[in-house]
């Protein structure tokens, strides 16, 4: 007790001579820095942390040790240099960023998994934040030795600084993904209990996806627990969605109307939100009843359609007509050839490729070059447009996002896709940013290699997203 009173006065005296430099501004209150005054900041320290749960415990513990009197011994300075009174503001905004943070990983609605690069990332930078505060108490009394150790301590705190961009980026990225998914699956539940009134709200988050294709951005493959239909249905229709924005661009006849098969995407799997749960999640073979369940979803789909698009006939078609196949083994009846419309065609190819890309309570998801090549398969056997099916091979056997191996080890992140023209080798060689070397160490920085245009290196195979968080998410969680 007696020790911690110690420190308190320490504490208290080095505020009053912060407070006394007549050549530095007054700072604001301290309450939140290392140097608390005696009137409770420990323990106000401790409150706001006592939010972060037990498994997101790093910065928490750090406060508390930068309060505990036997932690450390303080060397309280006779005057701080500007040097170490910025090192200290500094470091508060720090650490109002990472109690954010923490706030932000305490409340989110299912537990973070253990090897979260996201997680990971603000445990190390709660960890640098606490050596550079915890250092900052020993600043001592000669203006050149404070000097020297600002400059190291402001360093380290501008790294920290970085690292906070990165997760700050990562966690909005995360937040419009699960925003997006919230939006559509709301949507969808009021189109099937017939609450929704209008087709805007679904073409404003189509504007969205074709703003996103046209910029280049990754394509990524949204999933949800089948246990939740309207998550999960929402999420296989946002990755058809943003498949089919990325395709329009390469049909004369939709180009100049890309939100149609945007919007067909969104919507087309409605129907399934009347299929049984039990059905949905089924691992095994489906009877004759349950079979038949499946096939009526895409004409209850278009029913629930007609009563909000009067002149939303191609849609509506297409929603209808999604799984109708050219040799006339489709449903739900078993149209042939130019019976289905163009529109229905794309959109057939769009779904066959992001179901074979997702997992399934049947199967595991297969490689992106798998789905591609399966996909191609059937339109080769006459199931699928065999034009339309050839379109996906813009996106290359491996979209931009996706995390591969190359046939020496490396590991690297695709950039960029080429443009096909005529050979069929190309989608197998995009541009890679190569994040690993051979043996799976970090780079210090990205190293971009342009396959095409490079002998000797090639990909072997795309990584799962457990790989990926093992192999990447440490040293580049925004692309993990």
């Amino acid at each position: 007790m007696a020790e911690s009173q110690g420190l308190l006065s320490k504490i208290a005296t080095l505020r009053k001579r912060l407070e006394e430099m007549p050549a530095l501004e007054k700072p604001p209150a301290l309450a939140s820095e290392p140097f608390a005054s005696a009137g409770g900041g420990v323990q106000k320290r401790e409150a706001v942390a006592d939010g972060v749960a037990d498994h997101h415990q790093p910065l928490k513990d750090a406060l508390r040790r930068l309060g505990d009197a036997g932690s450390c011994e303080a060397v309280m300075p006779t005057q701080l240099t500007a040097g170490a009174r910025r090192v200290l503001e500094i470091g508060r905004a720090a650490l109002a960023k990472l109690r954010g943070f923490a706030g932000a990983f305490d409340g989110a609605a299912e537990p973070t998994a253990a090897d979260d690069p996201a997680l990971i990332l603000y445990r190390e930078t709660a960890a640098m934040a606490d050596t550079a505060l915890r250092t900052s108490q020993t600043f001592p009394d000669s203006p050149t030795a404070q000097l020297h150790l600002a400059e190291g301590l402001e360093a380290i705190l501008n790294v920290v600084d970085e690292r906070l961009a990165t997760l700050d980026s990562l966690m909005e990225q995360r937040r419009t993904e699960e925003q997006r998914l919230n939006i559509l699956a709301d949507l969808l539940s009021e189109l099937n209990e017939g609450r929704q009134h209008g087709m805007q709200p679904f073409a404003s988050l189509g504007e969205e996806l074709l703003a996103e294709a046209r910029t280049g951005g990754p394509l990524r493959f949204a999933r949800a627990d089948p246990q939740h239909p309207d998550r999960y249905i929402a999420a296989h229709s946002l990755t058809v969605a943003r498949i089919a924005a990325r395709l329009v661009r390469h049909d004369a006849e939709l180009r100049s109307r890309p939100m149609e098969p945007v919007l067909a995407a969104l919507v087309h799997d409605a129907g399934m939100l009347r299929v049984p749960v039990s059905i949905l999640t089924r691992s095994g073979r489906l009877d004759e009843e349950e079979r038949q369940q499946i096939e009526s979803h895409p004409r209850r789909g278009a029913d629930m359609l007609r009563r909000l698009m009067f002149n939303g006939g191609g849609v509506v078609e297409a929603v209808a007509e999604h799984h109708e196949r050219l040799d006339g083994t489709g449903y739900p009846n078993r149209l042939k050839n130019n019976q289905i419309s163009p529109l229905a065609r794309l959109l057939a190819v769009c779904d066959t490729y992001a179901a074979l890309c997702s997992p399934r309570p049947y199967r595991p998801a297969r490689e992106t070059r798998t789905a591609l090549t399966d996909t191609l398969l059937l339109a080769e056997q006459g199931l699928l447009d065999r034009n339309q099916a050839e379109r996906l091979l813009q996106l290359s056997f491996y979209p931009v996002g996706s995390a591969v191996e190359l046939a020496d080890g490396s590991v690297g992140v695709v950039v960029a896709t080429p443009v096909v023209r005529r050979d069929l080798q190309l989608p197998a060689r995009p541009v890679v940013a190569l994040l690993t070397d051979g043996d799976h160490q970090p780079l210090p920085t990205p190293r971009h290699v342009d396959l095409a245009q490079c002998e000797g290196h090639s990909i072997v195979r795309t990584l799962s997203p457990a790989e990926r968080r093992e192999l990447i998410g440490k040293r580049y969680p925004a692309w993990a």
